[in-house]
């Protein structure tokens, strides 16, 4: 395995750049093309490129939200790192929501619910099992069975 020390010595010099520090500023908007435009106090407007954190890790922005902007080195975009506020625990968040467009699947294995736009939804799996503490209702235009 090779150490730190093996590898810089095997790399050719990469020139230093000057080292560039967050800094707050307010979004203003959320532009089509998914950049942000964010005031900045000294500057006015910048447009930023979001870093992306995955989908678990969704943030949803809005206008006047305070985030922490990496000026851009060169030519290259700015990047805003996250918003800043105070840490809320995923699993004290009251209401979670979820949206799509088309269709929304979960999937465990062999597993599977689908909610899709025109209204339907479809459960698969090898056994489905309902449960209720109190009473189960089904309504519908009509029910099938087998």
């Amino acid at each position: 395995m090779a150490t730190v020390s093996h590898l810089s010595k095997a790399r050719p010099a990469v020139q230093s750049r000057k080292a560039e520090v967050p800094f707050p500023a307010r979004l203003v908007c959320v532009k089509a093309d998914g950049l942000l435009t964010v005031d900045v106090a000294d500057q006015g407007p910048m447009d930023v490129a979001w870093l992306e954190q995955g989908a678990l890790g969704a943030v949803e922005l809005a206008p006047g939200d305070l985030l922490l902007i990496l000026p851009s080195v060169a030519d290259d975009l700015g990047v805003a790192l996250g918003r800043i506020g105070r840490y809320v625990r995923p699993s004290e968040t009251p209401h979670v929501s979820v949206r799509s467009t088309e269709t929304l699947s979960l999937q465990c294995g062999e597993s599977m619910v689908d909610l899709r736009a025109d209204g339907k939804v479809l459960i698969r799996g090898h056994d489905v099992l309902v449960r209720a503490k109190g009473t189960k209702r089904i309504r519908a235009g009509t029910v099938s069975i087998n």
